[in-house]
């Protein structure tokens, strides 16, 4: 079963081609979309600091693809990428405790 916050840091992730991108718009999409990731799990301060690297990650890709520096874009959105994957694992383990959690308060 896909965790809810699954979609939520799905959206996260750069749009692709568009031509009427803002960084500051995705910026603010990316730290909506982390918060939203955040509230649906117990997270671990190792959680918050990923969540914190990936939207610095975010800020720096919309401002090297508005600066239209193709190697700065690409090793930027490499960046975000990698953050993106180490918060994803984070929150996997999160949720999988929370569920643990859980179990052991029903079997209480």
């Amino acid at each position: 079963m896909t965790q809810q916050w699954r979609i939520f840091l799905a959206r996260s992730t750069p749009p692709g081609a568009i031509l009427d991108f803002s960084a500051a718009e995705f910026a603010i999409e990316v730290a909506v979309n982390l918060r939203y990731c955040l509230r649906l799990v117990q997270p671990t301060p190792e959680c918050i600091d990923l969540a914190e690297l990936v939207l610095l990650r975010a800020q720096r890709y919309g401002e090297a693809r508005m600066g239209d520096k193709s190697l700065l874009f690409a090793e930027a959105e490499d960046a975000l990428a990698q953050a993106t994957r180490l918060l994803e694992l984070e929150l996997e383990y999160c949720s999988k405790r929370d569920m643990q959690s859980s179990c052991d308060q029903a079997a209480a």
